[in-house]
């Protein structure tokens, strides 16, 4: 593959996963808006959920907004928030958020046809994270105070599918989370490689994609929400909860609404 089909094959994959990334605020000290986690809206049967990591809003579920269409818009809706007696390693939230605010919004949102739990793959290429890194989108650089209109910017980083890193060192699961190995090196031509800035706050919530085949850019799958990032031996390392305990959180807490 040569190193400018790589970098159309990257690009094409990171605008159809960041078109499906949302940044979350909440009001500063200067009762202006912070980006400082990352969502999803997944569908669920028939009904819709802002979906992000348990860490970010616990304690925060007020006041929470994010892009809508052209300009912000409160998230409202029934909150669930994952706990745990110690830590909470499985680190999810789910908001309800009701139909008439997805279509009056255009939200995109993520339904079964892009889970990666229904394909089948027995070599992938590459999986990725994504998200609105704060210190790269910082409060007076990515809103317009004319018009309350979001201008900030959502990252991508792709990483090896293959994860060789010792899960219970750092207190996860296979069964139960995603891990990507994030280290430099050079592509195919040479060129230096970037990993993200660690710890990556913001990305948070964000999604952990699947990308099956890098010669087809358009096809990537939903598998997990981002929730960490440890650094070890110079080494970079992302985990994720895996979707589908996330939709049975999803059942198990909204079943009843």
């Amino acid at each position: 593959m040569t190193n400018d089909r790589f970098k159309e094959y990257i690009y094409k994959a990171s605008k159809i996963i960041e078109a499906y990334t949302y940044p979350l605020l909440h009001a500063n000290k200067m009762s202006l808006p912070d980006i400082f986690a990352s969502c999803l809206f997944v569908e669920v049967g028939s009904a819709y959920y802002l979906v992000t990591a348990a860490h970010a809003v616990r304690g925060n579920e007020a006041g929470l907004q994010t892009r809508g269409d052209g300009t912000l818009i409160d998230v409202v809706g029934r909150t669930t928030i994952s706990s745990a007696p110690g830590a909470d390693d499985f680190d999810i939230a789910a908001i309800r958020v009701d139909k008439e605010t997805i279509i009056k919004n255009k939200i995109k949102t993520i339904n079964k046809s892009m889970f990666a739990s229904q394909i089948e793959v027995t070599n992938p290429h590459s999986r990725a994270v994504s998200g609105f890194l704060a210190s790269m989108n910082k409060q007076a650089k990515v809103l317009n105070k004319i018009d309350k209109s979001l201008i900030g910017k959502c990252f991508t980083y792709f990483g090896d599918a293959d994860f060789h890193g010792n899960y219970s060192i750092f207190n996860k699961s296979p069964d139960t989370h995603i891990g990507i190995e994030f280290m430099p090196g050079t592509d195919d031509s040479g060129k230096y490689l970037s990993t993200p800035p660690w710890p990556p706050r913001g990305i948070s919530g964000g999604g952990a994609w699947l990308i099956p085949d890098m010669s087809q850019p358009e096809l990537v799958f939903l598998e997990g929400i981002f929730i960490e990032g440890h650094k070890r031996a110079k080494k970079k390392y992302a985990f994720s909860t895996q979707l589908i305990h996330v939709i049975d959180f999803i059942n198990d807490t909204h079943k009843n609404v």
